[in-house]
């Protein structure tokens, strides 16, 4: 093979990698459909918590091996399974209940959006005891098959600041 010919051909390979599909762009329409079903999920999620529908709530975090969930700086479950098992232990009396304000959805690309938000909870236990929380959460989701799911968080609390 003549160098001319190698050279030929190498411009052909890289000519090839050149024409590779570009993904999708995320056009405002498409945007705005993310942002409309990502605050559907949000809202099925939340019920979930009102429901004690543990199992149900653990279905929203992906099974992707990215996935992790960080609270107040730490990581607190590096799985969807270290997840369910802490909902599990909720037991099936306790309910959260949880508002958010100030809801921001991000379409980042198709399927893949950001959620930041703050949030107050209410844990309530079957003997009717309770305690409440809050802070900030943020959260990656993207679309799997059978919808969108939590691939990575974090929530923290607000700490009071010396002054």
């Amino acid at each position: 093979m003549t160098n001319v010919t190698k050279f030929c051909l190498g411009l052909a390979v890289l000519a090839g990698l050149g024409c590779g599909s570009e993904p999708a762009p995320l056009t405002e329409p498409h945007a705005a459909a993310m942002r409309d079903s990502l605050s559907a999920t949000l809202e099925e999620f939340r019920a979930m918590g009102i429901a004690s529908a543990w199992e149900a709530a653990g279905d929203f975090y992906s099974e992707s091996p990215a996935f992790r969930f960080y609270e107040n700086g730490e990581l607190a479950y590096e799985s969807a399974a270290d997840v369910r098992a802490a909902l599990a232990d909720l037991g099936p009396g306790t309910q959260i209940a949880t508002e958010y304000s100030d809801t921001d959805i991000e379409p980042l690309a198709p399927g893949l959006a950001q959620i930041r938000s703050r949030f107050e909870s209410t844990l309530r236990t079957e003997d009717g005891s309770e305690f409440g929380y809050g802070g900030a959460v943020t959260m990656l989701w993207v679309h799997e098959t059978g919808g969108w799911r939590i691939l990575t968080g974090h929530s923290s609390a607000p700490v009071p600041r010396g002054g």
